[in-house]
């Protein structure tokens, strides 16, 4: 851009300008690692949000960052750093240098604390290093920070903020979110608050700040610590995230005196004229819908398989070949399922169980596969090609065959299997997002509305989609920060096409799959749930699993799990500890990871709980037969996560009037499935002890509630953790995490325990830190006053305890009892 059309954009340079334009850098760094930030604002969107505003940008790459010749405050006045947490651990030296020299940076997130390096031609986060935002000889002196507070604080532009904020350019006004800790900055630093956290008691905190370093390491820099307060996922969080990254680098630039009064003036008030987006869909009225299949079953089940399948070896076949046979096992399946993959040898293992098992006869491994689609014929119409230009397009062929009877193939392929072409999609969207707002139009009123699948495109080959597909399940996936530069992506709006989806669908139902498929991939487990929870919709993960048309069609009416032995007698100098294994919601799972464990030599010798998601009676039945087979009396399973599909209970039904409605509903589900499957406590992801009510007064069949996946509510010590909700429920919070890795369960469990005697502990185990050979050598090396037992084992040790203390009955009020929270539920932010 010329000085000419600088001045006419933003008005006369201040008389310290520069004759040339003053240029601004955004880090553009393709497969950088991306934690937290502005997710709905990525790298390249930044760098045409400020064009559009008439700022001289130019994107630079993680080499060019760490350039201590080409980063200089002389070539660039502002650096906008957008990888929130996450930064290049190779260009520290340089940005320091920088920051050293008087250049400003406009930051994401909570930056320089989590550095990252490229092995193995890929980006990788090295952890949680807290030495680099320091303001030290080796810190960059941007601040560190503290929280989240426990709870939800009231978010609020600072009055007469630099920026000109208001109230209405905040993505949300109610959140729980980290701020920046003004005590790690230099006291000559001028602190200048963005945006302020209220929580109900206290001083107000700093959730975004605009900073003036007057300080002599940092001498004339200026910063913008954006922080976590537009860090969601929607079209209001690109808005607000916008406004304060085009304002934080006018800012810089104005404080600089690269910019005059004026120009500053004129420019904030044109990005003050960008409209706010309308918000999702909300406020939507609970009306329980029957599920198509009947409401016997939470996820449908298939017809009984057929007594003699054909299986398929697949492994080595090319994968638009994988992708037709699963069209063609998800279209067999609606009559009879008779088709079963062969992918790997754990389909083999499952394969021969059923047949062990009794539920099927047979099976004839068919080495023509060619001539699977002529002897089927008469259950497909023809074949969808699918636009493999577009990201995601296989994604939007399969909700077409599902709806249209069609085989998804490539022209080669369909013409090599006589396929009639009925639909071609090649070049019809210019954007997936389009693609979805077409597909919703067109096949709305015939796709599925009480089942769903998020599904990356690269499950596709995997054979994963065939159950979604037999029942015409809206297959979808939204992008995320790094595959957001993809062909038509655009997660922002294809988040509002998916939110516009699941407010038409039923509340209650299972949303399978996965949303996540490596860092930055996807929304993440925490943003895919989230959404799906707010729009009363469960995950069912099952992002590897295949065969399930074949697998659900398998009739176990219930489960018996063996009856536990009477509890150890009680004594009042010891620590009770129940080992309850984590992450059994996720249906992939049972395939192998966990028979390790079942099929290792201590197996069976000390007590182990598993959390299992009870749609496995629905979806795997046989498979778990297997389990509750080999399980012993020191073996109970528990459901998990959440009740029938992992939630985050506090953000349930958000967009529901009633949201404690739809939650009742969830609730009435997790009773009857956890009844079939004969368990007696629930894990939960968090929830306030108002949540944990409403779990105790639906499930009052429960010995207790194991709440939380880990240690992560902030509760510190047995007494916060472990506890009685009026009425009598026990809950064991988790005690336990993977803080210190594979040797640190038992330091963690004396650090929370102290002097506490009896204590009861639910022992949190994360499955993907600790091998069985961990949990042996965990019983092994307990200390002396330490007792393993059951889940049900120490509900029972507990209620005794609590009721020899206070000489009452077990359901009477308990020297730990507190009282529910007083938040409501649905009045969390997000």
């Amino acid at each position: 851009m010329s000085i000419l059309s600088l001045a006419m954009a933003c008005g006369a340079l201040g008389a310290g300008a520069s004759q040339e334009p003053p240029r601004v850098a955004v880090l553009v760094e393709p497969g950088m690692v991306v934690y937290g930030g502005t997710p709905a604002l990525p790298p390249a969107r930044m760098v045409a949000a400020l064009r559009e505003r008439g700022v001289s940008v130019e994107p630079i790459s993680a080499a060019q960052a760490a350039d201590p010749s080409l980063l200089v405050p002389s070539r660039y006045a502002v650096v906008v750093l957008p990888y929130g947490n996450a930064f290049p651990a190779p260009a520290f030296p340089a940005l320091r240098a920088y920051h050293a020299a008087g250049g400003s940076l406009v930051m994401s997130g909570v930056p320089f604390c989590h550095p990252c390096e490229r092995q193995d031609g890929r980006w990788r986060d090295l952890g949680h290093d807290p030495t680099r935002f320091r303001h030290d000889a080796a810190g960059i002196g941007t601040g560190g920070f503290g929280g989240p507070a426990e709870g939800v604080d009231r978010l609020e532009a600072a009055r007469a903020n630099p920026l000109g904020l208001a109230n209405r350019h905040l993505a949300r006004r109610r959140a729980a979110l980290q701020w920046l800790d003004t005590e790690t900055l230099d006291p000559r630093d001028e602190v200048l608050p963005l945006v302020l956290l209220r929580g109900p008691s206290g001083p107000p905190r700093v959730a975004a700040a605009a900073i003036r370093h007057r300080c002599d390491m940092f001498s004339g820099a200026r910063n913008v610590w954006i922080g976590q307060v537009a860090s969601g996922h929607e079209a209001a969080d690109r808005w607000a995230a916008e406004q304060l990254v085009v304002r934080g680098v006018l800012w810089c630039l104005h404080d600089k005196g690269l910019l005059d009064a004026a120009a500053f003036r004129s420019r904030l008030a044109a990005v003050d004229r960008i409209r706010r987006p309308a918000p999702p869909p909300s406020a939507l009225t609970y009306r329980p819908s029957p599920r198509p299949w009947g409401e016997e079953t939470f996820v449908p089940k298939s017809a009984p398989p057929a007594r003699r399948l054909l299986a398929v070896e697949v492994g080595e076949l090319p994968a638009e070949v994988r992708i037709a046979l699963t069209s063609l096992q998800a279209l067999t399946s609606r009559r009879q399922p008779v088709l079963w993959l062969l992918r790997t040898h754990e389909d083999r293992f499952w394969l021969d169980w059923h047949q062990e098992r009794g539920h099927i006869d047979g099976y004839e491994i068919v080495e023509d596969w060619r001539g699977l689609f002529r002897r089927f014929a008469d259950d497909f119409r023809g074949a969808v090609i699918p636009d493999d230009a577009l990201y995601r397009g296989g994604l939007l062929a399969v909700n077409v065959a599902a709806c249209e009877d069609l085989i998804v193939a490539t022209p080669a392929l369909a013409a090599e299997l006589g396929l009639q072409v009925r639909v071609d999609l090649r070049g019809r969207f210019a954007t997936y997002a389009d693609g979805l707002r077409w597909t919703r139009e067109q096949y709305g009123n015939r796709l599925n509305r009480h089942l769903s699948d998020f599904m990356h495109p690269a499950r596709l080959a995997n054979g994963n989609f065939a159950y979604a597909m037999q029942w015409r399940a809206p297959v979808f996936w939204i992008a995320g920060p790094v595959d957001s530069v993809e062909p038509g992506a655009d997660p922002v709006a294809e988040r509002e096409e998916i939110a516009r989806m699941m407010a038409g669908m039923a509340p209650n139902v299972a949303m399978l799959g996965f949303p996540y498929f490596g860092e930055g991939v996807g929304p993440g487990e925490v943003g895919g749930v989230e959404l799906g929870s707010r729009y009363g919709q469960g995950l069912v993960c099952t992002d590897f699993l295949g065969n399930v048309s074949v697998t659900s069609g398998v009739r176990v009416e219930s489960f018996r799990q063996h009856e536990p032995p009477p509890p150890p007698p009680l004594e009042r100098d010891k620590v009770y500890i129940a080992l309850a294994m984590s992450d059994g919601d996720n249906q992939n799972t049972w395939l192998g990871f966990f028979r390790r464990y079942f099929e290792h030599p201590a197996f069976g010798t000390f007590p182990l709980a598993f959390g299992m998601g009870p749609p496995i009676a629905e979806l795997q039945p046989a498979i778990a037969e297997w389990y509750y087979q080999r399980a012993g009396p020191l073996t109970e399973f528990i459901a998990d996560v959440s009740g029938v599909a992992y939630i985050q209970p506090e953000n349930y039904a958000l967009a529901y009037r009633r949201p404690e409605r739809v939650l009742d509903g969830f609730l009435e589900w997790t009773a009857r499935s956890m009844r079939t499957m004969d368990m007696r406590t629930v894990r939960t992801v968090g929830g306030g002890d108002d949540l944990l009510a409403a779990y105790a007064r639906k499930l009052p069949f429960c010995h207790s509630l194991f709440a939380d996946m880990g240690r992560y509510s902030g509760r510190e010590g047995i007494d916060n953790l472990t506890y009685t909700l009026p009425g009598g429920m026990p809950v064991f919070r988790a005690v336990t995490s993977w803080r210190y890795g594979r040797e640190g369960f038992l330091r963690e469990v004396r650090e929370q325990v102290g002097t506490r005697r009896p204590a009861f502990v639910n022992g949190f185990v994360h499955c993907w830190t600790f091998t069985m050979d961990d949990l042996a050598r965990i019983v092994r090396e307990r200390d002396p006053d330490m007792v393993f037992v059951t889940p049900s084992q120490l509900a029972a040790l507990y209620r005794q305890a609590m009721a020899s203390s206070t000489g009452e009955g077990t359901g009477g009020r308990t020297a730990n009892e507190r009282p529910a929270a007083a938040r409501t539920l649905g009045q969390a932010g997000p």
